[in-house]
């Protein structure tokens, strides 16, 4: 077995792409065709790649981002910093509408929540993670004992190095187990953003649509303490050393320029049977839609009431807007494409394959299995969906988590969920404390008021038994009454709401939580335990997958002989295709470049089309700089597309070209493209990127940000 499945490992090492799909990981990039990446105009030894531009690339949470000065100056989206606009945004300094730059070191402001990881070390762990399974284990058991080994490795790492921060991810479903070891800087700063009429120009109406006109980009800084270790946020922290850092490029681009991008994409999931596509096609993105169309007109409802209530729901409603018109964009996808119908296709073949190769293959029950554990998930999705998405309410995921706290803290630190281990409960202790500043307690009390109505309208015997011991004897028509009332007595009588109250709930035990009489609090973190107990079937059906998943993915290679990749888990990868456009429908093309002259075009004076009076003052003057594209009529340009194959977690990665130089930041997809998470069409598949060259024309003539422009390497 280990002889057969070390020959797995080598086959599917041998990465020879023959379009742009595929996202590779850093130990990978030897295997990739060198010669290839040259002829399209790969101009640095591909080893350069894995040893200095990914340390010049950080991973912000959820997002990407690029040093660019060897001060520390990180560069990434406008909406990946939003929450740092936002923190420190108010009615009276309106950061999200006006913008913010500072100046100086000492005008930077806080971003509690961020950090930034920067991979130091990529290692091999199978070999230790597969020892601890054993033939005879239950999925449970097996799920159980690879989160243990998991976390022996990682902990063990960062006990024998303080500053490092180990993370072990499954590769190849399962086959394969690496270890990632970053620095983590934990004291990131704002440095700039431009105004949202600017940084999400376009608004939702335009998220994952082409022609697009956005600068989405912003600067922060990662800052560390006076002896040059990380450290959290002090005063006198000092900017990181950063040794690894991108020129910003301003040269001239072009349809079918090389450019390559390195990050970290959050999640793909393209080696689904039929019957798992089918299920999470036509019954869960539904469902998932639904709850986001209603929880965002909630939102909107209460942030229309005050300039102040705008602020405070502005990031959720952002971020709910984008994930429905994500799921929407699967949707669509994967009807277009009839990926339901190519997948059962496809699991036919590999069936009659499996006939007829029966001698010593061990793959006879395998999609049958795989479809098993998808038929345990359908009674319990929508339970569990609804449940997990309570987590949008600050004051009652809190009551969760500090339930959850009081009862893991007194456990040995390796018997506890990974979530409540001491290398995480600082950042909780953040997320508790910082949550005060966007916390309303009006939508608070409206969104779980909708939720606890959303699990009354589920099948009886499926809500939550938290939930029926609540409302359960209510009659059907008094339930929303009882709803409501329920809800507004908690908010009245907990202390969730109050930053120095909640915070000193963290220090207390499960008993000492228990005798308080506050009823958000018990509720709350009765919704989390038996949530808790929910994941335990789910654990149950990950483990059996984890056992099914690698020999489904080595019986695609063996009856297709395709080359395959890991799907995305977060961990940094390396991606390179060229710019085009693409045709959405017949008769119709999109060409890979928009202008200035674009957004002034799409200009209404209303949000989100209205351009910032001096944008539109520079454009009518032709003040273009040296930043005018010849052959771009002379206009200063915005964004292009590429194919490079990425997803959610990229945004904010560097764009580089052959040179591994910035030429621009990766911001989105087109909606044609968002099915791509599950299957790939090269056809339609781009990624919208911010050009360098409008970044540094807005930093030139818009904002008049000269010290962060001296800061900068700018080659053209």
């Amino acid at each position: 077995m280990k002889k057969r499945l070390s020959l797995f490992l080598a086959i599917f090492a041998t990465v020879t792409v023959l379009a742009v799909e595929g996202m590779f990981p850093l130990n990978e990039l030897k295997n990739l065709d060198e010669t290839r990446l040259k002829a399209m105009g790969l101009e640095i030894p591909l080893q350069l790649i894995r040893t200095d531009i990914s340390r010049a690339v950080v991973h912000l949470g959820g997002g990407s981002g690029s040093f660019v000065s060897d001060k520390g100056l990180i560069v990434t989206n406008h909406h990946v910093a939003y929450r740092a606009v936002q923190y420190n945004a108010s009615a009276e300094h309106n950061y999200i509408d006006d913008g913010f730059y500072a100046t100086t070191l000492e005008n930077e402001l806080p971003a509690p929540g961020y950090y930034a990881d920067i991979i130091q070390e990529v290692t091999d762990v199978t070999d230790r993670v597969k020892a601890v399974i054993k033939p005879d284990m239950t999925d449970a058991a097996r799920y159980e004992a690879i989160q243990d080994v998991v976390k022996a490795i990682e902990t063990e790492v960062e006990s024998e190095s303080p500053n490092i921060r180990a993370n072990v991810a499954a590769m190849y479903q399962g086959t394969q187990y690496l270890l990632f070891k970053s620095v983590r800087l934990l004291d990131i700063r704002l440095v700039y953003a431009p105004p949202a009429s600017i940084g999400e120009f376009g608004g939702d109406i335009d998220n994952f649509e082409w022609p697009r006109h956005t600068g989405d980009f912003s600067f922060m800084r990662a800052y560390v303490s006076p002896d040059g270790k990380p450290a959290a946020y002090a005063k006198d922290n000092v900017p990181y050393q950063s040794r690894h850092f991108l020129n910003v490029s301003t040269r001239q681009l072009k349809k079918d320029d090389f450019n390559f991008v390195v990050g970290f994409p959050g999640s793909t999931n393209r080696y689904m049977t039929s019957e798992q596509i089918d299920f999470y096609l036509n019954e869960e993105i539904p469902f998932r839609v639904k709850l986001f169309k209603e929880i965002i007109e909630i939102l909107e409802e209460v942030g229309g009431k005050s300039a102040e209530n705008k602020v405070r729901v502005a990031s959720w409603v952002k971020m709910l807007n984008n994930s429905m018109k994500y799921y929407q964009g699967v949707q669509n996808g994967l009807h277009r494409d009839n990926v339901v119908k190519r997948f059962a296709e496809r699991d036919a073949k590999l069936q009659q394959w499996i006939v007829n190769n029966k001698k010593d293959n061990q793959f006879g029950t395998t999609i049958e299995e795989i479809n098993k554990q998808n038929d345990l998930t359908k009674p319990i999705s929508a339970t569990t969906t609804v449940m997990g998405y309570t987590r949008l309410i600050p004051t009652f995921s809190a009551a969760g988590t500090l339930t959850r706290w009081a009862e893991e803290k007194v456990k040995p630190d390796m018997e506890r969920d990974p979530a409540y281990m001491d290398r995480n409960i600082e950042r909780t202790a953040r997320r508790l404390k910082s949550m005060q500043n966007d916390l309303l307690v009006e939508s608070d009390i409206r969104l779980l008021t909708y939720f606890l109505k959303a699990m009354a309208e589920l099948p009886e015997d499926r809500r939550p038994a938290t939930f029926q011991k609540l409302f359960g004897e209510i009659p059907t028509d008094g339930m929303n009454a009882a709803i409501e009332q329920a809800v507004k007595d908690m908010y009245a009588n907990t202390g969730l709401t109050d930053l120095e109250t909640r915070m000193s709930y963290m220090d207390m035990s499960a008993a000492e939580l228990a005798e308080l009489n506050d009823p958000l609090l018990k509720v709350g973190g009765a919704f989390a335990k038996e949530l808790q107990e929910a994941r335990k079937k789910t654990e149950a059906i990950a483990g059996a997958l984890n056992r099914l998943k690698p020999d489904f993915i080595q019986l695609i290679h063996q009856a297709t002989n395709n080359q395959l990749y890991p799907d995305a888990n977060s961990t940094i990868r390396m991606t390179y295709g060229t710019i085009q456009g693409y045709s959405p429908e017949e008769a119709l093309w999109c060409s890979p470049f928009t202008t200035l002259a674009g957004a002034i075009a799409k200009e209404t004076g209303e949000e989100p089309f209205a351009n910032p009076k001096k944008l539109i003052e520079l454009y009518k003057q032709g003040d273009f700089g040296s930043y005018g594209d010849p052959s771009l009529d002379g206009n200063v340009p915005l964004n292009f597309l590429s194919d490079v194959d990425t997803t959610g977690g990229n945004s904010g990665s560097p764009t580089l070209n052959g040179k591994g130089e910035l030429i621009g930041l990766l911001f989105d997809g087109n909606f044609e493209s968002i099915s791509a998470d599950y299957y790939y069409n090269v056809d339609v598949t781009r990624s919208i990127i911010v050009d360098s060259r409008y970044m540094i024309y807005i930093l030139d003539k818009f904002s008049d940000a000269q010290s962060l422009l001296d800061e900068l390497t700018i080659v053209n």
